[in-house]
């Protein structure tokens, strides 16, 4: 149980990093500059984690899991001590890269490890507390962010999270001997080119989404990337099709459940991430223009709603079956979106605040029972790689999602209304609609 103990305690640093530095990070802009640079502190985390799930998973697999969670957690724990020594932005964004190929090790090896130490009939109770730690970090991130950030400076959010990884990296090694079941795989028989060529155009596409959110107008560099990206698509569908054990196993796509699936994690990653990183923007100014709420609770909305949809809609499509919630889910969506606009344009917090939370409650229902639809598509020897490609989507769109939503915005200096947060919630609108179109075609 100590080796578990450590597990948790390394998948809570993790998941409370993101949405506190999503509270501090306005603070941590005032302060330190680089507010161009502001939606890259968190697509460039998810970027490098992208890079290296899909590889470190299966060289895990091989060369044992535990010595990858510590070389995981070792790399998490080097970003977390340069993030809080970072004199800028552009060496926060470095920290964040670390952080993230740290983190891309960690998650799947950590629940790898869940399912080697306990049998079947206790596995499941166990990943539940996984994602209970997970439900914790997300309702107690965004004030710790604030009281942290306030309390004791910016900076402490990084040095207190190296307390929390390194207290799990000593925790997994005194744990006790790991009898791990070792895969047969060769290193030959990873998907290396695969995986490279995933994340050059994962990066190819954030990078091209930023531009595109930037600029009114294409030019020449703005085709270049398209044409790059195209490009980089064409070769992994080849590459991808030839090998043995693929990054993106393509007979998916070929099932609609599955295929719907994937879409519906792009998309909710973009949306959830996308509004993590301005709804902290939107509640300081909501603080600054004499609102009774701050950056940390307008927050803390969304995120109980996503607390409560991960719960309500993982037991709904559990018990009943009910495929076709995430329809309804993204009807729920459009609607409250729409309705989130109107808010803002008449400055109503009240009902701002409760279709903050009916956003939050949709996305994290939606999150719940895509993966249960796709998992109950598919024989039982292809869930685990199908499990990491619905991962993949998510923190692909994520990377997206971010971009885009603060793209939306002015440089964060220029913010000072509401308003002009506008354009913003229009492209969850848009997201909602596509979602929508994707669960009804």
């Amino acid at each position: 149980m100590v080796r578990f103990a450590g597990l948790l305690l390394g998948m809570f640093a993790i998941g409370v990093m993101q949405l506190i530095l999503a509270t501090a990070l306005p603070f941590i802009v005032s302060e330190i500059g680089g507010s161009n640079l502001y939606s890259w502190v968190f697509s460039s985390y998810m970027l490098a984690s992208l890079a290296t799930i899909p590889l470190f998973s299966k060289l895990a697999d091989i060369y044992g899991k535990k010595r990858f969670y510590i070389l995981g957690i070792s790399i998490f724990a080097l970003g977390s001590l340069y993030g809080g020594l970072a004199p800028d932005m552009t060496h926060l964004i470095t920290a964040r890269v670390i952080q993230g190929l740290g983190a891309g090790i960690i998650t799947p090896v950590a629940m790898a490890m869940v399912g080697e130490m306990f049998p079947p009939e206790k596995r499941g109770n166990m990943i539940g507390v996984f994602a209970f730690v997970q439900l914790l970090a997300n309702l107690l991130s965004p004030p710790l962010g604030s009281l942290i950030t306030k309390q004791l400076g910016w900076y402490w959010i990084f040095f207190l999270n190296l307390g929390l990884v390194v207290l799990s990296a000593t925790l997994v090694t005194l744990g006790g001997k790991h009898l791990e079941n070792k895969s047969s795989l060769k290193p030959s028989e990873i998907d290396i080119a695969g995986g490279l060529i995933f994340g050059g155009f994962c990066v190819l596409t954030v990078s091209f989404t930023n531009m595109v959110s930037k600029q009114t107008n294409w030019d020449i560099t703005g085709l270049m990337f398209l044409l790059a990206i195209i490009i980089t698509a064409i070769v992994l569908v080849i590459i991808e099709k030839r090998h043995k054990n693929p990054v993106i196993k393509m007979e998916f796509l070929k099932n609609k459940i599955i295929r719907s699936s994937i879409i519906s994690s792009i998309l909710a990653g973009a949306i959830m991430y996308g509004l993590v990183t301005i709804l902290p923007l939107y509640g300081l100014i909501l603080s600054q223009q004499g609102y009774s709420i701050d950056e940390s609770k307008i927050l803390l909305l969304f995120m109980v709603g996503i607390t409560v949809g991960l719960l309500t809609g993982s037991r709904i499509v559990g018990k009943f079956g009910f495929r076709h919630l995430p329809k309804y889910l993204w009807i729920v969506m459009l609607a409250s979106s729409i309705l989130m606009i109107y808010s803002v344009s008449i400055g109503n917090l009240l009902v701002f605040s409760l279709f903050n939370i009916l956003i939050g409650l949709c996305t994290g229902g939606i999150m719940a029972t895509f993966l249960i639809n796709s998992q109950n598509a598919i024989s039982n020897e292809d869930r685990t790689v199908l499990s990491g490609l619905i991962q993949l989507g998510r923190y692909f769109g994520a990377s997206i999602g971010v971009t885009l939503f603060a793209g939306m915005l002015p440089d964060v200096s220029l913010i000072s209304e509401l308003g002009q947060f506008m354009g913003a919630f229009g492209l969850l609108t848009a997201l909602s609609i596509i979602g929508l179109i994707n669960e009804i075609t």
